[in-house]
């Protein structure tokens, strides 16, 4: 055979293009970049959006928290580094309006305030929100709506802050970053920091905080604080989304982590529709190959001709994948913009590079086998035209294709454990397919006779390859009910973590003798308060008798008091881990189990507390876990009864209170001045239309993921479409009639599907375990719905497809199809 010109394989790979043999090959490998392409560009967008809207709970994307004012050349250096600034002084002060004095919360900002996110005000009670963008001007102030019946104000009335009169020009509805609330005792006022100086409130001594906001380019952002860390005191600290607001950096952290997983499942579903749709390829062209051979080809002169046609197919398919995908996701976008809380910023190259990672991986690793396995064709298979069972090496495949998705995947989701949790399912698949496959081939179906016999006899023709077919359609199964169970039972989960009716209002020090009081005027308005707790204030000072400030590592524990404070009943969201609660007689503390695990405490440890200047040893009683979810108040340290009452104490509560329902506020605070009412609604609004962000996000991404589970179905079923026409053709030949054929279609793709489903809700089931404990951070349950749709789902799927799939076997003419296929 003469030399092979580098022309050649083009030449070839047109040719068969014409004459529609790699049709399939190429239309898995688009799909398989397209699909994945799609996915990280809306994946890439949606969390970049996600953390806009969040940092939005900072006003900034970091923050350095100061009791006092910073050194000026912290701020001119951050300006040099061309980064955006602004500034916030927060304190608690006493406001008036003629004779009416109201105790408030009082926030000054500087021009440019809130760096991210918005404001919402309106200039008259009856007005609609309006967006701004900065802080109310010098001499002018905001106030939240139920301070103006407190005070009997109007707007364009004046108000008393200190010295300084200043006048009211606006109603607070919404400032981003609400939810840093440690002086948030009260009603918002909201004032330009330009009038702070008149105001006169800030003495030495007095409780302030401020509050410097950073945001600009990430690479700036991040050298400027490397530069700042090491010039931080003991009463400065720089706060980012993750340590300012760790609910939703954990909703997001668990948003992205399902975006990867969805990503990491797309690979593996165009894996195998790669995997089957080159090895039909290969099979047809044993003919033509073994031809090559008898004129003179040697193996080498095969696979430099067929690997010169994979490359030019996978560059050619993966420009079109990444064409496509992108086309796809941007449409994608521009149709769901309504949903999104801002507009998604352009994706970067990134997701362009996971796509043709994914092209030449998908090609390279499942489609690269087969012709190894092409090359070395006994030219006298011409003769036998033998080539549907697996060669003795095709172990190849089982090596180089799962090896390059293993990375492939893990560069993708950046996480080992679901990599290796993806892998573990695929691998229970397929030694599941082979133990039920063999259970089908060795069962007596057979004897019900007619088309259960043709089924069966096709089923053990091909046994080997339908290993590869039930772990080809389980693979494609476990995805869609791993992805269903996840939205309908974890996420709903995930979401009811926050309860509905949580408490969204926290009373403090409370006196002992406003309690009954406070209590009843709860009963009479309705309102189902949680337990009164006592609190005291105290600082753990030794440990086992070791000073604490002798120890290395000093968590935030061991330098800021506590609240500390007793009870007879363990709450409901409480949890005895070690150790027991006690009855009246016993004495000790019960330790929180993650503060323990971080101080390093046991049970029997001996704690030494420092309140009020007289200290109480005791030893550690129990470990605890809690639900900081509840939105009831939690403390880290529970005592015994009778072990603190030798100590002032205030007490804390909380309870849920109805938007409607939210002036009963002003009349609990005119009762009780004393009482300091804290006020979560709207950060807990915050955090539930955050979560509904990432359900919206995963929800989309499910939805291109079930797209490709189908598609790698129909892809399995027409892998085998070519042996499946020539045995129809020559049954019907010999007299079988078409609905015959039919029936048996129906009843092989159907005990194929209900094995390939049983198998996918196991791995579903597994999915779904690794998901709930190590993505959601929820317990497990076994989902007993799920084995009932895998295998019906699976008899459904997979019975229609393979019939419509093979239909036109029992359709053509016998004698074309044979002619066709000669």
């Amino acid at each position: 055979m003469a030399a092979t010109t580098p022309m050649l394989p083009l030449k070839l790979l047109g040719r068969d293009w014409r004459g529609g043999e790699l049709a399939l090959i190429a239309t898995a490998l688009v799909l398989a970049v397209a699909c994945v392409t799609a996915i990280a560009h809306f994946s890439d967008r949606l969390t970049r959006a996600m953390h806009i809207q969040s940092q939005s709970f900072l006003a900034a994307e970091r923050v350095v928290r100061s009791s006092k004012p910073v050194d000026k050349g912290w701020l001119e250096e951050a300006r040099a580094r061309g980064l955006q600034q602004a500034e916030t002084v927060s304190f608690a002060s006493m406001l008036s309006a003629g004779d009416q004095f109201q105790f408030a919360a009082v926030k000054a900002v500087s021009p440019g305030y809130p760096l991210v996110g918005h404001l919402e005000m309106r200039p008259a009670p009856d007005a609609s929100r309006t967006v701004v963008r900065q802080g109310p001007p010098a001499r002018e102030v905001w106030l939240e709506p139920r301070l103006l019946p407190l005070l009997n104000l109007d707007i364009g009335d004046s108000l008393q802050i200190g010295e300084a009169a200043l006048t009211v020009s606006g109603l607070l509805d919404h400032e981003p970053d609400r939810s840093d609330n440690l002086f948030a005792m009260g009603a918002r006022v909201l004032m330009n920091v330009a009038d702070l100086p008149a105001t006169n409130i800030i003495q030495p001594g007095s409780r302030v905080r401020y509050r410097y906001l950073f945001a600009g380019d990430d690479v700036a952002l991040a050298r400027y604080f490397d530069w700042l860390e090491p010039r931080l005191t003991e009463h400065q600290r720089v706060i980012d989304l993750r340590e300012g607001q760790p609910r939703v950096a954990s909703a997001l952290d668990r948003a992205e982590s399902f975006l990867f997983l969805a990503g990491s499942l797309a690979v593996l579903l165009a894996s195998v529709a790669v995997g089957l749709a080159s090895r039909r390829y290969s099979l047809r062209h044993t003919a033509y190959v073994a031809v090559m051979k008898s004129l003179g080809a040697g193996r080498a002169k095969v696979l430099q001709i067929y690997i010169g046609q994979l490359v030019a197919l996978a560059f050619c398919a993966t420009a079109a994948g990444l064409l496509i995908g992108s086309l796809v996701q941007a449409q994608a976008v521009t149709l769901m913009a309504d949903f999104f809380p801002v507009d998604p910023p352009p994706s970067g190259w990134s997701p362009l590079l996971v796509g043709l990672a994914t092209g030449f991986a998908c090609a390279f690793g499942f489609a690269l086998p087969p012709l190894f396995r092409l090359a070395r064709t006994d030219p006298m298979q011409t003769l036998r035209r033998d080539w549907s069972n697996p060669d003795r090496r095709e172990w190849l495949g089982l090596v180089l294709g799962p090896t390059s998705m293993l990375l492939l995947i893990w560069w993708l989701s950046g996480s080992l454990p679901i990599t290796l949790a993806l892998f573990a399912g695929m691998a229970l698949l397929v030694g599941g397919s082979a133990l039920v496959n063999l259970l089908l081939v060795r069962g007596r179906l057979a004897s019900l006779g007619g088309p259960w016999r043709i089924a069966l006899g096709s089923l053990q023709r091909r046994a080997a390859f339908n290993t590869l077919l039930i772990a080809a359609f389980g693979t494609g199964l476990l995805a869609m009910l791993s992805l269903v169970f996840a939205r309908t039972t974890l996420i709903d989960e995930w979401r009811m973590q926050l309860p509905e009716n949580a408490p969204n209002h926290f009373l403090i020090n409370i006196a002992p003798h406003d309690v009954q009081g406070l209590q009843s005027l709860l009963d009479e308005n309705g309102v189902q308060a949680t337990e009164l707790y006592p609190m005291v204030r105290g600082r753990l000072v030794a440990i086992n008798g070791v000073p604490a400030k002798e120890r290395k590592e000093q968590a935030g524990a061991l330098r800021r008091e506590l609240n500390l404070s007793w009870t007879e009943n363990l709450a409901p969201d409480n949890r005895i881990l070690a150790g027991k609660w006690w009855d009246e007689a016993d004495e000790g503390v019960s330790v929180e189990v993650e503060l323990a695990a971080r101080l390093g405490l046991a049970l029997g440890d001996r704690l030494r507390f420092s309140i009020g200047g007289l200290e109480v040893e005791t030893h550690i009683a129990s470990l605890r876990s809690l639900d900081w979810n509840s939105m009831r108040p939690n403390f880290y340290m529970l005592f015994a009864p009778g072990t603190l009452d030798d100590f002032p104490a205030t007490y804390i509560t909380s309870f849920y209170l109805p938007p409607e329902r939210k002036l009963l506020v002003n009349d609990l605070v005119r009762e009780f001045p004393s009482v300091s009412v804290i006020e979560l609604d709207k950060i807990i609004q915050r955090i539930r239309e955050t979560i509904d962000q990432v359900s919206l996000a995963i929800e989309s991404v499910m939805a291109l993921m079930l797209v490709a589970g189908v598609l790698v179905l129909i892809s399995g079923v027409r892998a085998s479409i070519t042996e499946r026409l020539q045995e129809a053709a020559i049954i019907r030949t010999l007299g079988g009639r078409r609905t015959l054929l039919l029936q048996s279609l129906v009843i092989e793709f159907g005990l194929l599907g209900i094995a390939a489903g049983l198998l996918a809700a196991i791995g579903a089931e597994a999915t779904l375990a690794v998901l709930a404990t190590r993505v959601f951070e929820l317990p497990f349950t076994m989902h007993p719905l799920l084995w009932l749709l895998g295998p019906l789902a699976g008899a459904l799927l997979v019975g229609v497809a393979g019939t419509l799939a093979c239909r036109s076997s029992v359709s053509q003419p016998p004698l074309k199809v044979l002619r066709e296929l000669a």
